[in-house]
């Protein structure tokens, strides 16, 4: 299976993930599974909600209708378990990363790009709650912050830099300053998650079903390569006839 090479220098198998109708994010109460799963999934909604600071591992264990020692034996506390609950999120992110349908030897750098941004916007669409989480360490910086920088956002970063500047180089896209470009990029691409209930309420679409995730993630790569200008020609001016 051809594979590619990422800056880390990783290899990532030739596949691309998609989005099926069963996989659209819904809200659902925490399944009957094993008590650690319950307080993973009981964890991601209440940190979401109200940050690390404001989350208890009393209302963590209520949610997941366990006992709070539970908590402790899998975890070792609130820490412990708020780094489980993002490990989990993004190994799923980084494997469907790797999953990309890219082939080195053929696939030109434009498609590459695509393909990348791709993958991330549908991974923040199947995952709301856990992207909730990361906005909030992202608004206050600190510790945590670092930790996922460290662990999971610089890698991707440093991959879609080298893409973008592969890019740059041909002559496919505009130069943009290096410290803006892909978080501009990622930005875009998950502004939706923060304008969910707007557009409910605006248009009576739900933007977080598996079809409007499709519509949502290729109209968004479309307006940041394309613009949203329907190119014209040029008119002459008057000066110019002869």
């Amino acid at each position: 299976m051809p594979s590619t090479k990422t800056p880390t220098g990783k290899t990532t198998p030739k596949r691309m993930p998609t989005l099926s109708a069963t996989e659209a994010p819904v809200s659902q109460p925490i399944a009957d599974t094993s008590g650690r799963q319950r307080l993973m999934d009981a964890a991601i909604v209440e940190f979401s909600e109200k940050g690390f600071e404001g989350t208890s591992v009393l209302a963590i264990a209520r949610r997941a209708d366990v006992k709070q020692p539970l908590l402790n034996y899998h975890f070792g506390g609130k820490e412990g378990l708020w780094r489980a609950v993002v490990e989990s999120t993004y190994t799923e992110a980084l494997a469907s990363i790797d999953a990309m349908q890219v082939d080195e030897d053929t696939a030109d750098p434009l498609t590459k790009l695509r393909s990348a941004l791709r993958v991330f916007a549908i991974i923040n669409v199947l995952h709301p709650a856990a992207h909730s989480l990361v906005l909030r360490e992202v608004a206050q910086a600190g510790p945590r912050l670092d930790w996922i920088i460290e662990h999971y956002m610089r890698p991707f970063h440093e991959l879609l830099d080298a893409l973008l500047a592969e890019c740059e180089a041909e002559g496919l896209i505009k130069p943009y300053p290096r410290a803006y470009a892909s978080v501009m990029m990622t930005s875009l691409l998950t502004s939706v998650q923060s304008s969910i209930h707007l557009i409910k309420r605006l248009y009576n679409v739900d933007p977080m079903t598996a079809e409007q995730a499709e519509r949502h993630t290729e109209q968004t790569i479309d307006l940041l390569l394309h613009g949203m200008l329907v190119q014209q020609p040029q008119k002459r001016s008057p000066s110019s006839t002869g």
